[in-house]
């Protein structure tokens, strides 16, 4: 045997026997191991909050928002120009004037003075058609007394045309004057309509706004002095879709509740009534528009200019079924508990409000509708009803 030999012959027993044992003990530590039976992992449950189901008719409330305005509003403005001469103590910003109240009136003394020059003048050629009648009168007799001359030759036939010439010439100035008169007449109306004008009268009872008036000023028919607003005849116009529009026949009369809102806080709140709705529809406004009147004493609370939130019945569902929107999952599913379980159950959206849906499809009154939003909820999980055991 080499010396190489007899070296790694030494060397390499012991680290066999090592090698050996080690797989010994491995192979009894093997065979004495306990048996560990294996056991499926348990099935999570889910604990849900649930409402039953019940199918009914629903007429859910509708939303829509519109700015109060008056029915009635005139502006204020003086028929004819001038200065002015009197601004009563009402005209002001806010006050409320009654039907045929005098707000101002302009200086009397230029339109009293052309008044009295065309009366003047009236008298003067009512003088003159009265002269004028009694010239024609007098021609008249001359003609037929030279017409009788004429027929006896005691008259020669130019006097007769001369005196025919007269009574024409005659006739055609009274005819003037009486024109003449009617014009002065139709003068003397205009300036006693200018008078009129001239004093600015509340023609309904209303609010003031917008006045712009002073003692003094100098104004015409273009100034607009105030504006009048009639409180009593308050509405607010408002655009619903078009298949609401469609049943506003039967919406007239309804009530509806209007909110005034500021800094995200109800400020103001009124009743109203529909009282009809606008016969051309807009096609830009996808809809029609309503009209909602308010009493004659909501003026002072929700005063013209205010934007209000207006919630009103307009749609009537059968045969629906009211749920929270946390029952919804995606567009088109709701799922029930049955023997535990949740069971997905297809439905149709007929109406959205802030925190509730109404839907129709395959569900039926006492159905167990899951209102708990769950993460990937789905056909089959198992599920737990809240506060039962």
């Amino acid at each position: 045997m080499t010396r190489l030999a007899r070296t790694m012959l030494k060397k390499g027993l012991p680290a066999l026997f090592v090698l050996g044992g080690f797989l010994g003990v491995y192979a009894w530590l093997q065979s004495t191991k306990p048996e560990v039976e294996g056991r499926a992992p348990s099935e999570q449950v889910w604990t849900v909050s649930i409402v039953e189901a019940e199918m009914g008719t629903a007429r859910p409330a509708e939303r829509a928002f519109g700015t109060v305005v008056a029915a009635r509003e005139a502006e204020l403005r003086f028929g004819v120009a001038g200065e002015v001469g009197f601004v009563s103590d009402n005209l002001q910003n806010g006050i409320d004037v009654r039907t045929g109240d005098v707000l101002a009136k302009l200086d009397l003394e230029r339109l009293t003075l052309g008044l009295n020059d065309v009366r003047v003048q009236i008298k003067a050629e009512k003088r003159q058609g009265d002269s004028l009648v009694r010239q024609v009168e007098l021609r008249a007799r001359a003609v037929e007394r030279l017409t009788k001359m004429l027929s006896r030759n005691v008259a020669t036939e130019a006097m007769a045309d001369e005196a025919e010439l007269a009574l024409s010439v005659a006739s055609n100035q009274l005819i003037q004057s009486r024109a003449k008169l009617e014009q002065l007449k139709v003068a003397e109306k205009n300036r006693l309509k200018d008078l009129e004008d001239a004093t600015l009268i509340a023609p309904f009872d209303g609010t003031l706004s917008a006045v712009n008036l002073a003692l003094g000023n100098r104004v015409s028919n273009a100034n607009k002095i105030a504006t009048l607003t009639d409180l009593s005849r308050l509405e607010v116009p408002f655009v619903v879709a078009a298949d609401i529009y469609a049943n506003a026949p039967n919406l007239i009369g309804q009530a509806v509740t209007l909110s005034w809102q500021s800094g995200g806080k109800v400020v103001a709140t009124a009743q109203a009534d529909l009282t009809r709705s606008e016969i051309i529809v807009d096609k830009t406004d996808g809809g029609g528009r309503l009209y909602a009147e308010l009493p004659a004493n909501a003026a002072r609370t929700l005063p013209p200019g205010a934007f209000v939130q207006i919630d009103f019945v307009g749609r009537e569902f059968v045969d629906a079924f009211e749920l929270p929107e946390e029952a919804l999952v995606g567009q088109d599913k709701v799922y029930i508990v049955e023997q535990g379980r949740a069971r997905e159950r297809l439905v149709t959206v007929l109406q959205r409000a802030p925190g509730r849906i109404w839907v129709s499809g395959s569900l039926i009154t006492g159905d167990k509708v899951i209102a708990t939003r769950l993460p990937g909820i789905g056909d089959g999980l198992k599920v737990r009803i809240a506060n039962t055991k």
